[in-house]
């Protein structure tokens, strides 16, 4: 896990050598055990470090050693790497990165985890391939060299990285099947450039810090942000989850190519229920012994519900020793998970810690967590995560596993049930849709009365009201304006709609964000495992909720693993935070910051027109209030 960032010049138009050290420098806490550039002239590629670097490398024999300085003025570079390196894989030297090809003709810098990286070494080293180092980033080099772009159909895991091919004259960049890693980059007429995370384009002027009107709209109005290809910063572009690109350094030019999308089949649904469990358990299994191959020690983040207490459950059935659990607690409050976490940790032995985050700590850290995101923030849960990574770091622990990605996968969120109710009535099958309906009271406050709201929001925008107290006429009519919900007739059309284009998207970016602003890589299974993400759309998706329980097939396949008291819970929650609670006392705070922001879409709010037990209201004035900040910490 670290950060990447490099620069390709199609003509004389900055200093590639200070460009490249800013941006490595933006992006330094998603790797602060190492830092490595190169300098590609046409006719060499130079590894580099910075003149004040303090690093030093004990191996000779490595031809990605920097051995001359960033600086050095010598040689007229067009093309420019960097890379920032958490260490946890092949802690040695011969982890540096950028890492060549032992002819040096094809570097790397990559960001993630290659998971099945010891079987593919052995694939390599049967077709005649040597290894200098025990890292997945020579896998990756070297199943580029065999397979070509194809090699990453190969991959079991996250990643983002970019390979210059000296003798093809390309770039080949890749991102994880469902985007777990980031990779973003600009293309103008003077260079084409790509990094971990939009502020390193900031930081070395690449770009001004500013949004489009597009991007301000979809996040206001829509509360939506970064689902199209375009990005909140102007000019930034986001590769696709599932995508590779090659940018042809004749040509200067760009060209997407996709290598995965999900595929709904059927091509379990003739196994029984218990067959089924029996083979996600099995698969389950598998892919956290995967995610726990590692040169340091890994963790885990405990919520209390049931995807998280699973993993752990599983860790510690795996590893049979005491594990590192990580939770935040919200005491006094009625949402607060605190016992549950407290069983699964009891049940496991856990090395155990929490954090109580505050509302004083979150005003006092929101520039910090608004600059960490990128992005501006929907709500204050945000802020539970980003604690609880921090916990991790000051436990001295570089890596967790975490659950995110199951709701996505196995169908635990409330409008999952809508799609099967929907699913069962246009299928004629009226008795059993009513009698799902009323089975799901166990998880669903009045469950009817959900279907019917829920039915109502899918075809209108129940914030729509209140934009005019907020927003001048022409914002509101500058773009569409989304329903509250969409719904699929299918759970698993439902299911691959939120992968894709909605939830987990955005919820992946604040894991890796939260993360590594703290410099901790979080691991998810139900999010990059992809034998894990094509077995559970093999077969029909109504057996995902089973007699109003969502998450059934999970809850069985990890039965085993479980406290009794875990097993058996039917609310879901999550890193919530009071948010409500939290905000009111700011109300005067967010108006007047609002009020002298400076954005011409915005009216002059009056505290007595806001009312914010109104739960629309309390969201349009933190989103407004969270836009302001992120011009702060940007400008």
């Amino acid at each position: 896990m670290c950060g990447i960032a490099g620069i390709v010049l199609k003509q004389v138009s900055l200093s590639i050598r200070e460009s490249i050290a800013a941006m490595a420098l933006a992006i330094k806490h998603r790797g602060p055990d190492g830092e490595g550039f190169i300098l590609g002239t046409g006719e060499k590629t130079i590894p580099c470090l910075r003149s004040d670097s303090q690093q030093t490398f004990t191996k000779a024999d490595l031809a990605y050693l920097p051995k001359v300085k960033l600086e050095s003025p010598e040689n007229n570079a067009f093309l420019a790497f960097a890379h920032r390196r958490l260490s946890i894989i092949d802690l040695s030297d011969s982890g540096h990165q950028p890492m060549c090809s032992p002819d040096e003709k094809t570097w790397i810098t990559f960001n993630g985890e290659i998971y099945n990286y010891i079987e593919l070494r052995k694939e390599l080293q049967d077709a005649g391939f040597l290894f200098k180092s025990e890292s997945d980033t020579e896998v990756i080099l070297t199943a580029y060299r065999h397979w070509g772009t194809e090699c990453v159909k190969k991959f079991n895991g996250m990643w983002a990285f970019c390979i210059y091919d000296s003798e093809k004259q390309i770039c080949f960049a890749s991102r994880d099947r469902l985007g777990v890693k980031p990779f973003y980059y600009v293309d103008t007429n003077n260079f084409f450039s790509f990094a971990s995370e939009q502020k390193a384009f900031v930081k070395a002027n690449l770009i001004n810090a500013n949004f489009s009107l597009t991007s301000a709209h979809e996040y206001l109005i829509n509360g939506l942000i970064e689902t199209g290809v375009d990005n909140f910063f102007e000019g930034v572009k986001e590769l696709f989850p599932g995508n590779n690109l090659i940018y042809s350094i004749k040509d200067k030019t760009v060209k997407i190519q996709s290598y995965y999308k999900i595929n709904i089949t059927q091509k379990n649904e003739a196994l029984s229920d218990n067959e089924l469990i029996e083979k996600i358990e099995a698969r389950l299994i598998d892919a956290v012994k995967l995610r726990l191959r590692s040169d340091v020690e890994v963790g885990a983040c405990l919520s209390g519900g049931i995807d998280s207490s699973a993993l752990c459950g599983i860790m510690h059935k795996v590893l049979n020793k005491s594990n590192y659990c990580f939770t935040s607690v919200f005491r006094n409050e009625t949402f607060n998970e605190e016992h549950y976490a407290d069983v699964v940790a009891k049940s496991i032995q856990a090395k155990y810690f929490k954090v109580e985050p505050t509302p004083a700590d979150f005003l006092k850290e929101l520039d910090s967590l608004v600059y960490s995101q990128d992005v501006p923030i929907w709500d204050t849960s945000t802020y539970a995560q980003f604690k609880v990574m921090e916990l991790a770091k000051q436990h001295n622990i570089k890596v967790v596993i975490d659950g995110q990605g199951a709701d996505e996968l196995f169908g635990g969120y409330h409008h999952h049930y809508v799609a099967k109710w929907k699913n069962l009535m246009s299928a004629g099958k009226f008795a059993k849709a009513f009698n799902e309906v009323r089975s799901a009271g166990k998880t669903i406050k009045d469950p009817l009365s959900f279907y019917i709201k829920e039915k109502i929001k899918a075809n209108t925008n129940v914030s729509k009201g209140q934009f005019p107290i907020f927003f001048t006429k022409e914002f509101i009519n500058a773009g569409r304006i989304n329903n509250s919900s969409t719904y699929f007739n299918t759970v698993n059309e439902q299911l691959l709609d939120d992968i894709e284009h909605s939830r987990l998207k955005s919820f992946l970016k604040c894991e890796d964000r939260c993360g590594m602003w703290h410099s901790v890589e979080s691991r998810t299974p139900f999010s990059d495992d992809v034998e894990l993400i094509d077995l559970m759309f093999s077969f029909n998706g109504n057996r995902k909720i089973k007699n109003g329980v969502s998450k059934y097939l999970l809850r069985e396949a990890t039965k085993n693993v479980l406290p009794a008291e875990v097993y058996n819970r039917y609310d879901k929650r999550g890193f919530e935070t009071p948010m409500k609670k939290w905000l009111i006392p700011l109300k005067s705070l967010m108006i007047d910051e609002i009020n002298t922001s400076g954005y011409n879409f915005v009216k002059p709010l009056n505290a007595n027109a806001i009312n914010l037990e109104n739960q629309a209201q309390l969201k349009l004035l933190f989103k407004l209030f969270i836009l302001g900040r992120w011009k702060k910490v940007f400008s």
